[in-house]
């Protein structure tokens, strides 16, 4: 199994204990082998998205991982009461 599979698993695999994971895109760099630092997870479910973000602290293999919303990324929801609003993806 190749490094870059390994570890988008292990990032996957984290995650989904949040909910359904749509896509996880974790870049390498060709050169070295070694990720470069960003992860993009894609949520199935507005409430997956919501609780991977309530969550203080994320750790895998020891390191701390800062989890932000990505600002980029709009995708339209809709509120509680089933009128459309608009929510920022996750990263």
């Amino acid at each position: 199994m190749r490094r870059e599979k390994h570890r988008t698993g292990e990032v996957k695999a984290y995650f989904s204990q949040f909910g359904a994971i749509k896509k996880c895109y974790l870049p390498f760099n060709k050169d070295t082998g070694f990720h470069k630092g960003t992860c993009w997870i894609s949520f199935i479910s507005e409430n997956s998205f919501r609780n991977a973000l309530q969550r203080e602290e994320h750790v895998i293999e020891g390191v701390k991982l800062d989890v932000r919303v990505n600002r980029s990324f709009k995708t339209d929801l809709t509120d509680a009461n089933g009128a459309p609003s608009e929510v920022d993806g996750a990263h």
